[in-house]
């Protein structure tokens, strides 16, 4: 005989619990059809043709495009486009009362008093002008405006030597180096004061023993700011040609003939006394030697003129 199966409620229940078990769940015939969810399709990200910059994981950061986006790329060069017709007869357009000639210029028409002269409208407006023949009112014959004289310094005095309001003189530098500009001192200072300056050197020369100074070549150096003393002004003379292109050009003075003009007040409120500070040196005898003359010739001392007009100036 063949044995029979019976199913009690002890065996459904044991066939649900084992279906939920493995997370199923059954279907019933009175539940509604739950709605189908589409996949939704991970956006990939599309990045620039570009070695990027590597982090510190070793993950390689490339620039990401944005969406329907495509790489860029460089524009065709175009040529420049031509101005429209209607901006160029703007340039050419005549009104009632003349026509435009060759280069689109307005033609205007001379008035007379019946006489052949203009009127005197017209008469009343060149004399308004106030120019010359050529049209130049404040300018010269022909018609160029002059130039603004330069500001004169307030420092040192313009009958010694010619310097702007900035303390430079008047003249173009013919030579400059690390330390200086160099200008020429026909140009700038007076040949009295120059030869006084000259003999001045050679006297003290004479009294170290050192080789004397020639009158030329004569300088007017002006210190630049990366030195001890910016903006001083020197007066500089030299033993022979080969020292001074040395000391010029390359800012090797072995053999120094230099003057300095000190000035008593540098404010230029007070006075415009200018002490002359003089430094001689020689590098093959290791000798230097300073000295300071006051503006009225008078001799000071062997030392340099900051020391002769301050006397205390250690305990300042």
């Amino acid at each position: 005989m063949k044995p029979t199966i019976r199913f009690t409620l002890l065996h459904l229940f044991v066939l649900l619990l084992g279906a939920s078990g493995f997370g199923l769940t059954p279907a019933w015939a009175n539940e509604p059809k739950k709605p189908v969810v589409p996949e939704v399709e991970v956006k990939k990200f599309k990045y620039v043709d570009e070695e990027g910059e590597k982090g510190r994981s070793g993950y390689v950061y490339k620039r990401a495009l944005r969406p329907n986006e495509d790489e860029p790329k460089p524009k065709p060069w175009e040529p420049a486009k031509e101005p429209k017709a209607a901006e160029k007869e703007e340039h050419g357009k005549a009104d009632a009362h003349g026509k435009p000639d060759a280069h689109g210029e307005k033609k205007v028409e001379k008035k007379d008093d019946g006489h052949g002269e203009p009127k005197k409208e017209e008469k009343k407006k060149d004399d308004k002008k106030g120019g010359d023949a050529h049209g130049g009112g404040h300018g010269d014959a022909h018609g160029k405006a002059k130039a603004p004289e330069p500001s004169v310094s307030a420092v040192y005095d313009a009958s010694v030597i010619k310097l702007d309001g900035t303390n430079r003189p008047l003249t173009k530098a013919v030579q400059s180096n690390a330390y200086a500009d160099y200008f020429l001192c026909r140009k700038t200072i007076t040949d009295k004061y120059r030869d006084t300056v000259l003999d001045e050197i050679n006297t003290f020369a004479d009294q170290m023993g050192l080789p004397r100074a020639q009158d030329t070549p004569c300088m007017v150096k002006v210190a630049k700011a990366n030195t001890k003393l910016p903006g001083a002004i020197y007066i500089e003379f030299y033993v022979d040609e080969l020292a001074a292109k040395a000391c010029i050009k390359n800012s090797e003075c072995g053999s120094t003939r230099v003057m300095m003009l000190y000035p008593k007040d540098k404010t230029g409120k007070k006075s415009k006394e200018v002490y002359r500070s003089y430094v001689l040196t020689d590098e093959r005898k290791f000798r230097r030697a300073s000295f300071c003359v006051a503006p009225q010739g008078q001799f000071l001392g062997e030392k340099s003129c900051y020391v002769a007009v301050n006397p205390d100036w250690l305990f300042n």
